[in-house]
């Protein structure tokens, strides 16, 4: 055998015996976050198990699994029946959950198949922080305290135990700022395809995602533009990178618009449905405004506080990361600023421009943010000149000036003027709502109603349908047949109507058929049953008589 022969089997031999070696090394990298994850997960777990015992249940999280729990136990299911209002990936990841539900009513009930997913989720965001702290140059010590900031954090805290879809949104922005980084630190095009696809699963998560595959596809561009300047057809490579990072938004956003069209006959259900974001924000628009203000500077001047109370030192540290990366040309930054910033600002025009609720959750991209800012600065720190000494004072005092917004953040959640939706769910525990309207199921199952007999719209009542023990007695909006129903109650076969005041349900279906049927039966119903909360919510049974 010639020498050449021996050397590439020499050669072949010593990869082959390092490979168990680089795997064994992956797997002692991530054994930290891993474990970091699963604290986490035990403590989001917790916490949503507390939250839900004291009846703190965010309605937009119960949507989400009604959604789903339609599609599995309405009378009428189909996987259309999730409805194209909202981006599906929530609903859909609780499906598998719900199949557990009549072993578990708790899952639909109290929506805890949502919390179980996105405790998981908060998780998973809390393992991918702690990637991407080490990705910019943290150390040890310091990424797992800004980890745990970042994790214990209430906005955090609360998406990941309340069901909310902001976990899931963060875990894949997380992602995708993860393996950015990787792309701009080696430019393999491996983690640009990792890219591409989660932007496009973000899309069937929340519409903010949208903002995110623009930012990805801009940045994408300009750095392979210039990587590749001087050689042929530079432009034509920077074009198929951007593809390979913002096609699959493009697939996911044009499927989703296609099968709404063909399904509901609009593309865009958010924006054109009664029951879409457009529609409520318009409702509410004068609530809105009498927290908010009116004055021209008045919705700006409401998102300054929110962002100097949740995360103050998002902007300021970020702009300076940025430079400090800039002026060392390290572009790692650039992933989180672009992914995560570009949500950011799309909430806050969204808001701007009057299309939002402004929510205190929608600011949840600032905390990390400004949490890698911090770790990208103590990277550059540890990296410096300076004594070992001054070098330690000022990691501890970036640590430490992060812990100390957290109280400030906490307290913001106390404040109504801030924390509107947990303020509403605080004050809806208090009045007692959902025992009240599981107590409505529970009378309504006593009845002992043949299959479709009440006809209710479930964008209102979806908590007593999800605490009905034969969910098929409700005749619901997602049923193929609901209009058809609704036209002539009595010729098929329909008794009874439930619905709850226009001021808590303005568009209701039943309401709109019917003008004056909630206040006096519209003289087609009369009232047989009526259930009160403590906030003075109310719902009423009507049976039809004509």
């Amino acid at each position: 055998m010639s020498r050449a022969a021996l050397d590439a089997g020499a050669a072949e031999a010593e990869l082959d015996a390092g490979a168990p070696s680089r795997a064994l090394t992956r797997r002692q990298e991530h054994r930290p976050e891993r474990v970091v994850g699963l604290v986490f997960l035990v403590g989001y777990l917790v916490a949503a198990f507390w939250l839900s015992a004291h009846d703190l249940v965010f309605p937009d999280a119960m949507s989400r699994v009604a959604n789903a729990y339609y599609v599995l136990f309405s009378r009428d299911p189909h996987l259309a029946a999730i409805g194209f209002v909202w981006n599906p990936l929530p609903s859909l990841a609780v499906i598998p959950l719900l199949l557990l539900s009549p072993l578990w009513p708790a899952l639909a009930s109290d929506a805890l198949a949502g919390c179980l997913v996105s405790a998981l989720c908060g998780a998973l965001a809390v393992m991918f922080m702690h990637r991407l702290l080490g990705q910019l140059g943290a150390g040890r010590v310091m990424r797992v305290v800004l980890t745990a900031l970042f994790a214990l954090h209430p906005l955090v805290l609360l998406a990941s135990a309340t069901g909310a879809s902001e976990a899931m949104l963060l875990t894949v922005c997380l992602y995708v700022a993860a393996h950015l980084v990787d792309w701009l630190t080696d430019n393999d095009p491996w983690q640009l395809v990792q890219v591409g696809v989660g932007v496009g699963v973000a899309y069937l998560v929340r519409y903010e995602a949208l903002a995110v595959g623009a930012a990805v596809g801009v940045l994408v561009l300009v750095v392979t533009w210039a990587r590749s300047r001087g050689r042929a057809r530079a432009l034509g490579m920077a074009v198929l990178d951007m593809v390979l990072a913002v096609g699959p938004i493009v697939a996911a956003f044009c499927l989703w618009a296609l099968a709404s069209k063909i399904i509901v006959g609009s593309w865009l259900e958010t924006f054109t449905s009664q029951y879409g974001n457009s529609a409520q924000v318009g409702t509410f628009q004068e609530s809105i405004d009498g927290i908010v203000g009116t004055g021209r500077y008045a919705r700006p001047g409401y998102l300054v506080e929110q962002l100097a109370r949740t995360a103050p030192l998002a902007v300021p540290l970020t702009l300076v990361a940025l430079v400090v990366a800039l002026r060392r040309r390290d572009t790692r930054f650039l992933s989180p600023v672009f992914v995560l910033g570009s949500v950011l600002v799309f909430q806050n025009l969204t808001f701007l421009r009057g299309m939002s609720f402004g929510w205190l959750r929608f600011q949840i991209t600032a905390v990390p943010l400004a949490v890698l800012a911090v770790g990208c600065l103590a990277g550059a720190v540890s990296r410096s000149g300076a004594s070992r000494g001054l070098r330690r004072a000022g990691v501890v005092t970036l640590a430490g000036a992060t812990a100390l917004t957290l109280p400030l953040a906490w307290w913001t959640e106390t404040n109504p003027r801030f924390g509107r939706e947990e303020a509403l769910a605080v004050e809806v525990a208090r009045g007692g709502q959902y025992p009240m309207e599981q107590q409505a199921a529970e009378d309504i199952t006593a009845m002992g109603l043949p299959e479709g007999s009440v006809i209710t719209d479930v964008a209102y009542s979806f908590p007593i349908v999800l605490a009905a023990e034969d969910p098929r007695v409700y005749a619901i909006t997602t049923d193929q047949d609901f209009r058809e129903l609704l036209a002539d109650p009595r010729g098929n076969g329909v008794d009874y109507a439930l619905l709850t005041s226009p001021d808590t349900a303005p568009a209701d279906a039943i309401e709109e058929q019917y003008p004056g049927m909630w206040a006096d039966g519209a003289g087609v119903a009369t009232m047989v049953r009526q259930w009160r909360d403590g906030r003075g919510l109310t719902w009423r049974l009507y049976r039809f008589t004509s």
